[in-house]
């Protein structure tokens, strides 16, 4: 079982402490020595040692528990962080998803076509192929989970920029056609999103 503050943890905050303390109760049995009667010197040198003792177990347990308290603030922090990278690869790596395969193959052929598929016709492919419609939603939906994500601090937004950013706004600006017929809240997220990735 660990004390309560590790011997890595002991600082110069630490032993600041106890050197004042024990100058404290030095300098208090001095002063108690040299003011007093030598009948009573004894007595009162006992009565003020105890209450500085008293003292200075206050003082000890307040820096214990401040000390403990930063500590755990310490370790709370890092796991969020930790928390934060683990969610940001999960995200990262659900972008292979099986759900998106259609969407991706349609992008990767608008690539190669950009130049011969008219806005039109990317909207029409889309439309008539249910399967396609539906890899594209979640696609986007995926999207707006990650901007939702970002907004509230659960990803690291320049890991998830430089590893998806260049790839999602490629992919958006491919589908912006049929991203234009949707309703407008549902733009304004995806433009909130490639601002957040740009």
């Amino acid at each position: 079982m660990s004390s309560p503050i590790s011997s890595k943890k002991i600082d110069g905050p630490f032993w600041l402490l106890v050197v004042a303390i024990v100058a404290m109760i030095g300098a208090g049995q001095v002063s108690v020595w040299l003011n007093q009667r030598p009948g009573e010197r004894l007595v009162k040198m006992v009565e003020i040692g105890a209450a500085m003792l008293a003292a200075a177990g206050v003082m000890l347990a307040t820096y214990i528990s401040y000390r403990q308290s930063k500590d755990a603030l310490d370790r709370t922090a890092e796991e969020r962080k930790r928390d934060k990278l683990e969610e940001t690869f999960r995200l990262i790596e659900k972008w292979d998803d099986p759900h998106f395969l259609s969407a991706r193959k349609l992008s990767v052929a608008l690539g190669k076509e950009s130049s011969k598929l008219s806005p039109e016709a990317v909207i029409s492919k889309v439309d008539e192929d249910p399967e396609l419609r539906s890899s594209i939603s979640l696609m986007l939906n995926y999207f707006d989970f990650i901007r939702l994500s970002i907004k509230h601090g659960r990803l690291d937004l320049e890991i998830m920029k430089a590893q998806l950013g260049p790839v999602a706004l490629l992919t958006l600006d491919r589908f912006d056609a049929w991203i234009k017929k949707q309703a407008p809240v549902y733009q304004q997220d995806i433009a909130e999103f490639r601002k957040i990735m740009s």
